[in-house]
């Protein structure tokens, strides 16, 4: 499995903690009430906020580990040999480089990301044209940016694994 499918699997991960821990939240008894709008405005923020934190820690751990599992793996730690340090050194370079194949991965993933973000919007408009709480539309453009983050590594990992077409 590619660096880049490795580092998505661990965006994927924090995203369903983050949304797991504001269902929690949100189906508890310390949830705002449904008609106090700054509260769950303010709920929001705060979880987006943690999962930006969830998100930098989950990538500085991923990043130590597979520097570590690299360095094990060219047997540096045991022998503290520099020709194997220097290996593994060219090793962790060369996988996290980011070519203009990745770019084009990226790029096509995240268009899958916006097509949600877009579909939550219009959806979340529904809603409220439909005549729902404004907190119903608050927890729909919620989901919808968690799943499009999701869809989005998703897709990376599928592009990075099977390929991608020019086009």
């Amino acid at each position: 499995m590619s660096y880049s499918s490795k580092k998505n699997i661990i965006s994927i991960a924090s995203g369903i903690i983050i949304i797991t821990a504001y269902i929690i939240y949100a189906a508890g008894e310390n949830a705002p009430l449904t008609e106090d709008i700054k509260a769950w405005a303010a709920a929001i923020l705060v979880f987006i906020g943690i999962g930006v934190g969830i998100q930098i820690i989950g990538q500085i751990i991923f990043h130590v580990a597979f520097t570590m599992g690299i360095a094990i793996r060219e047997e540096v730690i045991k022998t503290g040999d520099k020709k194997n340090a220097e290996i593994a050194g060219r090793i962790i370079k060369s996988e996290m480089v980011e070519d203009e194949w990745v770019k084009a991965i990226e790029l096509k993933a995240s268009r899958i990301g916006f097509w949600f973000v877009g579909s939550g919007v219009i959806a979340a408009l529904i809603s409220l044209a439909a005549g729902t709480q404004t907190v119903t539309a608050l927890h729909i453009l919620f989901g919808m940016f968690a799943l499009a983050s999701a869809a989005e590594g998703i897709a990376g990992i599928i592009y990075h694994e099977r390929g991608v077409r020019n086009g």
